[in-house]
């Protein structure tokens, strides 16, 4: 299969290519293992946060990872790994930016730590599988050289293929494990916790077109059984009397049109009705409470700090 292209991954996609599953069996196990499975019980007392607001939580990511959105293009059918990692680094950029949690951002996520954990050889795998390992069997990689695997750049090979030694994939992961996840069910849940800074990740079999109309939205298309992170909402009812969410795709610069409130090149705007037909699926997650990495205590008086 040819992922070289945006087009090329776009057709692939288009033409039935299983990038993400639902799997109804390991969602309820799942749900069956957690606490407060649901982010509206979960959450209770964020109900209706998000109403009426523009929430933006992208833009704290923006600060520590100018090139978050269009830089790493999936090259494999790994796009759960990409959806779970741009939301986990959302909240992890908010938890700092925003309620300045004492930790240093470091670099952005992995993904091929989350792609290895989907338990076989093939392409593809279920939101619910990922939510699990960077919850309990693993946790958050980053983009970095560990000596024993170089994860530094992007390589989708090393997901692929299950190269990373258990001493990085299980041990060094699970010291940064994400503590809460939950899964969203509605529009309203999606609207709060996005406007309390928890981004998404989204399996579904929904498909969109790659031209973004004059206010960056985009028309539903052909089916696309793909996850996609969501990572910001407008409530404001300015453009249409409901909510608009905003998606960020896996596919580097695959999409074309008028883009606003500094939303990154490969994302889209989707209206509520296709937001909600997304979530009927049961392959939406949120994540919360990400065990991060402390800040260090640096003397600024010293001459020499990096």
């Amino acid at each position: 299969m040819d992922f070289s292209t945006p087009s090329k991954i776009l057709n692939l996609y288009r033409r039935g290519f299983i990038g993400s599953v639902c799997d109804p069996e390991d969602v309820k196990r799942l749900m069956e293992e957690l606490p407060m499975p649901v982010f509206g019980a979960a959450a209770h007392d964020l109900f209706g946060d998000g109403d009426g607001k523009l929430s933006l939580p992208f833009k704290s990511l923006l600060k520590f990872d100018p090139g978050f959105g269009p830089v790493e293009k999936q090259t494999t059918g790994d796009c759960v790994s990409h959806a779970t990692r741009n939301a986990i680094d959302i909240t992890r950029a908010v938890e700092i930016d925003v309620k300045g949690d004492r930790e240093r951002f470091v670099s952005r996520s992995a993904t091929e730590g989350i792609y290895q954990s989907r338990g076989h050889n093939g392409q593809g795998m279920s939101c619910s599988q990922a939510a699990r390992y960077v919850h309990e069997k693993g946790g958050i990689l980053l983009r970095k050289d560990y000596g024993e695997i170089d994860l530094s750049k992007y390589n989708s090979e090393i997901g692929a293929e299950h190269d990373i030694p258990s001493s990085i994939y299980l041990d060094e992961a699970r010291k940064h494990q994400v503590k809460t996840i939950s899964s969203i069910r509605t529009v309203q849940e999606a609207r709060d916790a996005l406007a309390n800074g928890y981004s998404l990740s989204v399996c579904s079999g929904h498909g969109f077109s790659s031209r973004r109309d004059k206010n960056g939205i985009a028309k539903k298309s052909s089916g696309w059984n793909h996850a996609m992170a969501w990572i910001a909402c407008d409530d404001t009812h300015d453009i249409y009397k409901e909510s608009l969410f905003l998606i960020q795709n896996s596919w580097g610069v695959w999409n074309t049109g008028p883009k606003r409130l500094d939303q990154p090149d490969g994302s889209f705007w989707v209206r509520e009705k296709d937001a909600r037909d997304m979530l009927s699926g049961g392959g939406a997650w949120v994540f919360s409470d990400v065990n991060g990495f402390p800040a260090k205590n640096i003397d600024w008086t010293i001459d020499e700090v990096f």
